[in-house]
C-alpha cells in the first residue's frame, strides 16, 4: 500500500471502524464465552442484537464527544466576533472595494438616489469623501482602517461634524438594519458639500 493510501482520510475512518468492529466483537465474544461456560446457550440472534446494542451505544457516545466539540468552538467563534465589533474590527470584503474617482462616486451616489436606493447613495458619499480626503492628501485612503479610526483622524479637522454624520450613517450601513431614507440621503449630502467647500482650501 502506498504512502498516499495510508494517509487518506478515508482509509483511515475504514481502518478506525474496522478496528472498533473487531474490539466490540472480540468483547462480545469473550462474554459469551464465559456465559457458555457457565452452561447457558444464547442464540445466534441474541449475539447478532447485542452487536446492534453496543454499536449504537458507541456511536452516541462519539456524537456526543462530537457535539460537545462543536459547541466548544462555536462559542470560541462566537466570543471572537462579539470582541471583534465592540473593538471596531470589520470583516475584511469578499469582493474588492472598487477605485473610483470623486465625480464617479458622486455620480454613483446621484443615480442610486434617482433610483431610491438611498442605502447605496450614502455609501458612494461615503466613499466619495474619503476618495476626496485622500486626493487632498489629508488622509492617505486606506480600505482597512475602520470608521473609528477615520473619526479619530478627523475630529480636530474644520467641519468635523459634517465628518461624524457620514461616518455614522456608513456605521448604521454597516452594522445595524436601519433603513436609509431620503431625509438621511439630503442630510448625507448637505454634510459632504460642507466637507467639499472645507477641504478646497486644504489641497
Amino acid at each position: 500500500m502506498s504512502n498516499s493510501e495510508t494517509t487518506n482520510l478515508g482509509w483511515q475512518v475504514q481502518q478506525f471502524q474496522q478496528r472498533a468492529t473487531e474490539w466490540i466483537e472480540l468483547n462480545l465474544e469473550s462474554v459469551s464465552q464465559k456465559v457458555i461456560d457457565s452452561g447457558l446457550k444464547l442464540p445466534e440472534w441474541l449475539y447478532d442484537l447485542l452487536v446492534w446494542i453496543a454499536w449504537i451505544i458507541f456511536s452516541l457516545t462519539i456524537a456526543w464527544i462530537g457535539l460537545l466539540i462543536f459547541r466548544l468552538i462555536r462559542g470560541y467563534i462566537l466570543s471572537f466576533s462579539h470582541r471583534a465589533k465592540n473593538w471596531g474590527f470589520r470583516p475584511n470584503p469578499v469582493d474588492p472595494v472598487p477605485i473610483y474617482s470623486v465625480d464617479q462616486w458622486l455620480k454613483k451616489a446621484r443615480t442610486f438616489q434617482l433610483a431610491g436606493n438611498y442605502t447605496e447613495a450614502c455609501r458612494c458619499l461615503y466613499m466619495g469623501m474619503l476618495q476626496l480626503l485622500s486626493d487632498r492628501q489629508i488622509i492617505p485612503q486606506q480600505y482597512s482602517r475602520t470608521d473609528g479610526e477615520y473619526r479619530n483622524l478627523l475630529s480636530n479637522l474644520p467641519q468635523s461634524q459634517a465628518y461624524q454624520v457620514l461616518l455614522n450613517t456608513h456605521e448604521q450601513l454597516c452594522f445595524s438594519d436601519r433603513q436609509i431614507s431620503s431625509e438621511n440621503f439630503h442630510t448625507c449630502q448637505t454634510a459632504y458639500s460642507e466637507i467639499q467647500q472645507t477641504t478646497s482650501g486644504q489641497s
